[in-house]
């Protein structure tokens, strides 16, 4: 059985030779982002791209500690406009709705 590929394996640009290929040696660290998260860049195309790229965590202001209790509550039945009042978001919020409704569409 393969191992599953985490980021940092392969290139995520689609328009790279090598996107989505492991093992090809064309990844490197290169240095963290202003929050701490790795970041890695592409000796092929040259793109650079963080440690979250790809994941329901890229790109949010919203802390990943926040975005998980919020999808378990999602989970547990409770509503999103719910949420967004209990934690003062002050009615709906898009950013924790998307990031929802993406992930309990996932098969």
């Amino acid at each position: 059985m393969s191992e599953l590929a985490e980021v940092g394996d392969f290139c995520p640009n689609d328009s790279c030779p090598d996107a989505g290929k492991t093992d090809e040696g064309n990844i490197v660290k290169y240095g963290t982002t202003a929050k701490g998260l790795q970041r890695y860049r592409c000796k092929t195309c040259g793109k650079t791209f963080s440690e979250n790229t790809g994941t329901i965590f890229y790109n949010k202001h919203t802390g990943a500690e926040e975005i998980i209790e919020t999808l378990a509550l999602i989970a547990e039945g409770s509503r999103v406009a719910s949420l967004s009042r209990v934690k003062d978001r002050g009615g709906d919020d898009p950013q924790l709705a998307s990031a929802g409704s993406r992930a309990c569409h996932r098969n």
